[in-house]
């Protein structure tokens, strides 16, 4: 271990490539205190099984990121009680409130108008024409806006209203605090709003013996109180959101820095759904990684985590663990098994993780069979990255072929 304090994210992160400085932990101080863009110091792990160790162990918890004196990752903190703040046994009951609702059978009937809403802007691709269409603008973002108004029952006219309060929630830049406080107070009362109507909509249904509508109507008839409803509702729709347009122009990315990845899938596309989970594990999702706190004094890769300390698991570098994985940085399409941990672990494993996948499987089908001939428009080593806490590029122009 090094005695070093490094600053997190690090300085050649936001880049196509993961920093050296991963692989170099992972070899010489798989756990290292960093320092956070809000100036806490927490442990980093970066191999594949402390990481794994630290987002499962319930001897770290996520309640306690949320407490007063907490550390801090970055600019905002994450809402109290909700499913990605809470431990067993509040988180438990949470989960099973609304589980039902994820179930892999019941999403999985959601796959072809899913499909369907890729083929429409398929279309809009197509019809912009011009070579320097920005794939991100006119297709990776609007799919997973509509897909979660639709499941979730946000009015998607309103969505020019929330777009940058939710883009701003993801800042990850300190200068941009005021701003980002105001948003997520925009998001919440917002939210707000829109539970209270839900809710006074889902009693008159009750009277007249109607079915639900959406899954906020269906929450509405649950036991949860008004604020858990307006959390977890704005969790979804800021993760729904902003991770599946992130990653979807991510895949494409990656897959056209060497056509011959493209290429292969349009030759093969029976091979998408393995391809997206090794996508998944190969395009990381943050530069920085997931907090806990410890409850306990917990030893973790050959340091002692004292009671109290912070634990930022990064799962970016564990997707790239050689201990984990054969030729972790080679994009093997193919691959299996792929026990990668992009979808997180343990019980805080991602509830909507049929959803992304269908979302992502049924967006990169759409676009190899519409778009064989797909190019990017510029090297995409020169595109720039966003600041945000969920890694993405700014823009991914394109030529359609």
């Amino acid at each position: 271990m090094t005695d070093d304090v490094l600053d997190i994210p690090f300085a050649d992160a936001f880049s196509f490539d993961p920093s050296p400085t991963w692989a170099r932990l992972r070899e010489e101080a798989p756990a290292v205190r960093v320092r956070t863009l809000a100036g806490a110091r927490v442990w980093l792990v970066t191999r594949y099984d402390d990481v794994k160790l630290v987002l499962a162990d319930p001897r770290f918890s996520r309640a306690a990121v949320v407490k007063e004196g907490a550390p801090r990752v970055g600019v905002s903190r994450p809402l109290a009680g909700t499913l990605p703040t809470t431990d067993p046994p509040e988180h438990t009951r949470l989960r099973g409130l609304v589980s039902g609702a994820f179930a892999h059978r019941r999403v999985e009937r959601a796959r072809e108008w899913v499909r369907e809403l890729c083929e429409g802007l398929a279309d809009d691709l197509a019809a912009a024409r011009a070579d320097g269409v920005d794939l991100r603008r006119v297709f990776a973002l609007p799919l997973p806006i509509q897909v979660i108004c639709t499941l979730l029952g946000v009015p998607y006219d309103d969505r020019e209203r929330f777009r940058e309060w939710v883009e701003l929630s993801y800042s990850m830049e300190m200068s941009e605090r005021e701003r980002v406080e105001e948003a997520m107070a925009s998001l919440l009362e917002y939210m707000g709003a829109l539970v209270a109507a839900k809710r006074a909509e889902e009693r008159a249904r009750e009277r007249a013996g109607e079915r639900s509508a959406d899954l906020l109507d269906e929450l509405c008839a649950t036991s949860l109180t008004h604020d858990e409803l307006v959390a977890f509702a704005l969790n979804l729709l800021v993760a729904g959101h902003e991770t599946s347009a992130n990653q979807i122009t991510g895949f494409v990315a990656t897959l056209l820095r060497d056509r011959r990845h493209w290429e292969r899938l349009v030759a093969e596309p029976d091979l998408v759904p393995r391809a997206v989970e090794e996508l998944m594990r190969f395009t990381r999702l943050s530069e920085v990684g997931q907090l806990r706190v410890a409850l306990e004094d917990v030893e973790v890769a050959g340091v002692v985590v004292r009671a109290g300390e912070g634990v930022m698991a990064s799962i970016g570098s564990a997707n790239r663990d050689p201990r984990a994985f054969d030729a972790p940085d080679e994009l093997d399409l193919a691959r299996t098994p792929n026990p990668h941990l992009a979808l997180g672990a343990g019980p805080h494993f991602c509830l909507g993780a049929q959803l992304a996948r269908i979302e992502l499987q049924e967006a990169l089908g759409v676009l190899l069979r519409r778009f064989p001939g797909l190019r990017a428009a510029r090297p995409v080593e020169e595109l720039a990255w966003r600041r945000v806490l969920v890694s993405g590029l700014a823009e991914l122009p394109v030529a359609l072929g």
